[in-house]
């Protein structure tokens, strides 16, 4: 019977293998964020496809000598298909080298990792997922509110604004939820999404918190309403990509301080400002 306490070890790639991609998540925004495992399986990599939306100095950080590409894909933009992303990521690998797929937040939330991760397997290539601090995350530590609360929220749903509910009954259960409710890409459908919650039963006065270009310099944190959303009162500041919060957690916001007294200088390159990166944040009202 096998050892119940025992831990798996995964063996790590030798150089009789045909490669390795990993599957890192760098965190949201600034390359502070990304974890010392993800850093470490950075460092390695002869060949970086990285993401649009991550910070321009997460280069710093990209080895010597290795072969860096962009893959991002940007909404209502041209961007890199995803069948030429799993061509790269097997290509190179194939060819012997190590991939580092380094994505923002977390590869398998809303980040298309699971996809990424079954073309490497059908195509037998061995490779790791290693997580990321979410935008989820990132976005509520950044504008100072929690994600769950005692005796407020104790549940958070999370959804993809480009697809919305699309039955009555989900939009009844979504505006009954009594939890935090996060939106990824809802800049463009936040008057929608207001409406309908308010049209299945939710709270005009329920708080609603656009978060956009979070742990970025320039974040920005607006604050509002259920109602005033819905009235087209709340409105993105920045191009960037924002979420979306709803929920009565919001309420219970704090104040972290902006500046960071002890940043570990190996993980981030640059000048002591730009190493913190929490300068020049904003936050404002709407409605």
């Amino acid at each position: 019977m096998p050892d119940p306490h025992r831990i798996e070890q995964v063996p790590s790639p030798t150089a009789s293998t045909a490669g390795f991609v990993s599957l890192i998540g760098a965190g949201p925004g600034h390359p502070d964020l990304i974890t010392v495992r993800g850093l470490r399986a950075l460092e390695a990599a002869e060949v970086v496809l990285y993401d649009a939306l991550l910070d321009p100095s997460f280069a710093a950080l990209f080895p010597a000598g290795a072969l860096a590409i962009p893959v991002g894909k940007r909404c209502g933009s041209a961007g890199t298909v995803q069948a030429d992303i799993h061509r790269l990521m097997i290509g190179h690998a194939r060819a012997g080298r190590r991939v580092a797929r380094l994505k923002g937040g977390d590869p398998l939330i809303f980040g298309r990792g699971g996809e990424e991760a079954l073309a490497l397997e059908a195509a037998s290539i061995p490779f790791d997922v290693i997580p990321g601090v979410s935008a989820l995350q990132g976005a509520a530590a950044g504008a100072g509110f929690p994600l769950t609360h005692r005796e407020v929220s104790r549940r958070i749903t999370v959804l993809e604004g480009h697809h919305l509910p699309a039955t009555t009954a989900a939009w009844r259960d979504l505006a009954a939820s009594g939890g935090t409710i996060a939106v990824y890409m809802g800049t463009r459908t936040l008057r929608a999404l207001a409406r309908e919650l308010l049209a299945h039963g939710a709270s005009p006065a329920l708080p609603v918190a656009l978060v956009e270009q979070a742990q970025c310099p320039g974040q920005t944190s607006t604050f509002s309403t259920l109602a005033h959303a819905a009235s087209g009162a709340l409105l993105p500041a920045t191009p960037g990509p924002g979420i979306l919060f709803l929920g009565e957690s919001l309420h219970h916001r704090f104040h972290p301080t902006q500046e960071i007294p002890h940043e570990p200088a190996a993980l981030v390159p640059g000048s002591p400002r730009e190493a913190g990166a929490r300068g020049g944040r904003r936050e404002r009202r709407a409605g």
